[in-house]
């Protein structure tokens, strides 16, 4: 047990932090760039005159959100075994009740 548990505390932490950098790409950094983006694509669409190209326009648009959704479903998947791993982790270091470094503060005794 005394390798074990440093060990998954180890692993715990990593994965933690595996956890706390995937979702950097989820916030919202360059509003201002999103948001100039998200004005070119309406004047675009506005500029449009012929019902065929909006049509071809839009159905490759759905084609890119699909997409976005199945790689954002296939994270959140990860992310998920992920957090399942580490409660897992978690229980079985509260199970094991052990100090990781070793030290028996507990069974102090004064002479």
């Amino acid at each position: 047990m005394k390798i074990i548990r440093p060990f998954l505390l180890f692993v715990s932490i990593i994965l933690f932090g595996w956890l706390f950098f995937s979702n950097a790409d989820l916030i919202n950094i360059m509003a201002t760039l999103n948001h100039a983006e998200s004005n070119s694509e309406i004047s675009k669409i506005n500029s449009f005159t012929d019902i065929n190209e909006l049509k071809q326009f839009a159905v490759s648009k759905i084609n890119q959100i699909n997409a976005n959704m199945d790689r954002r479903s296939e994270s959140a998947v990860t992310r998920s075994i992920i957090i399942l791993i580490l409660i897992f982790i978690q229980i079985v270091l509260y199970a094991t009740k052990g100090n990781i470094f070793g030290s028996k503060t507990s069974n102090f005794q004064w002479k």
